[in-house]
């Protein structure tokens, strides 16, 4: 009896290294993004300005909406408490007025 021979062919694609899921569909997207065209463009000055910018620039407006909105929200809250005081004397004024109205028509009835 004869032995089938096994031939070792080489592998049509190359395989990625043997890491975790985790880390070879890092390395598969990386190199996908870096090899995605053929030829490599050059970089706009405007481009890399908003990739530097954009994140630092949209915090600090966020950032001042945030300080905006709690300022806004405080001081509608001083403005509250002012008329409700305001409010509050008014009533006690003229309860004080309606209680020495009725004490005047009581002593003029006796």
């Amino acid at each position: 009896m004869s032995r089938p021979t096994t031939n070792k062919m080489s592998p049509l694609r190359t395989t990625l290294p043997r890491l975790p899921v985790f880390r070879r569909s890092i390395l598969t997207l990386s190199q996908l993004r870096q090899y995605s065209s053929s030829s490599q463009k050059p970089t706009s000055q405007t481009g890399v300005f908003y990739k530097a910018w954009t994140r630092p620039v949209a915090k600090t407006a966020l950032l001042a909406v945030f300080v905006y909105q709690l300022a806004y929200w405080g001081w509608s809250k001083l403005e509250v408490d002012d008329i409700k005081e305001q409010k509050k004397a008014e009533i006690n004024r003229l309860e004080a007025q309606v209680k020495k109205l009725q004490d005047e028509k009581r002593r003029e009835e006796k």
